[in-house]
């Protein structure tokens, strides 16, 4: 298992209650605005002869505290009555999130050679062509709690009444998303590997169409003098994904990008 950061960076359209609008974030501005975040992404994969197992799991967990207390009064045009109106807003938000994408790759090409005869020791290198298939399954579920606390005072008239309400929301938005593409798997050398791969999927089945291209350079090396696998990329998602109509009408159309970075030790 190859735990892995993602400098995420999020842009497109997204729509709620039947309005669309744009959207341009990245993990920095999440991470900033949010109280609490938890996140664990990771990438494994098992491999014997031509077929391989493989799965990558991205999951995140965020909580946003919203409120503020709004003063009104006095009433105008009532002068001597001096009311005031004072309303206080708490919101408690929780958003799950996570990006599930268990898959099969079969090797249909594998070309060696023994690099270059210039080299003191001419290392091995080997191409090799993979298809790839299986389903991307995405998951969001915000959970909304809010509170209103209204207070008003009328002190000419020893009035001063205070009152509140709570309003509790959560809704489960998720889908998979049959993928089918290539994979490259460049062996330049004992622990030098690099891999490209590209994907397409959506069918309509979940997203009306997504893509994925990922790119990335693995190699060894040794932190604390222990034998390390290090990897570097850059990964690429991108989904267009509607439920309901009208008012009730939820989608994203976005594109999900940024480099990765990994390290995989062993023992």
């Amino acid at each position: 298992m190859t735990p892995y950061a993602w400098t995420l960076f999020i842009t497109g359209d997204q729509t709620a209650g039947g309005t669309t609008s744009s959207l341009n974030t990245n993990i920095f501005d999440i991470i900033d605005a949010a109280d609490e975040f938890y996140g664990f992404m990771s990438y494994q994969e098992l491999r014997k002869g031509k077929i391989g197992i493989f799965a990558d799991v991205l999951w995140g967990r965020m909580n946003f505290g919203l409120g503020g207390v709004k003063e009104l009064g006095p009433i105008p045009g009532a002068p001597g009555i001096n009311a005031n109106l004072s309303i206080e807003t708490d919101a408690d938000i929780w958003v799950d999130m996570a990006v599930v994408e268990p898959g099969v790759a079969f090797e249909i090409i594998n070309r060696s050679s023994g690099g270059s005869l210039k080299d003191p020791v001419p290392s091995m290198q080997s191409t090799a062509i993979d298809v790839v298939a299986g389903a991307r399954y995405w998951y969001l579920k915000p959970d909304v709690d809010l509170t209103v606390t209204g207070t008003i005072n009328i002190p000419a008239l020893g009035i001063s009444r205070t009152g509140s309400g709570s309003i509790s929301a959560k809704k489960t938005i998720d889908w998979w998303d049959p993928y089918i593409g290539l994979r490259m798997r460049h062996q330049r050398g004992p622990g030098k590997q690099l891999v490209l791969r590209g994907d397409i999927g959506g069918f309509g089945v979940g997203s009306d169409f997504t893509w994925q291209l990922n790119g990335g350079y693995n190699f060894n090396t040794r932190i604390l003098g222990r034998n390390a696998t290090g990897m570097i990329g850059y990964r690429a998602i991108y989904a267009d994904y509607s439920e309901g109509k009208g008012a009730s009408k939820i989608g994203f159309d976005w594109l999900w990008h940024g480099p990765t970075l990994g390290l995989k030790f062993t023992w």
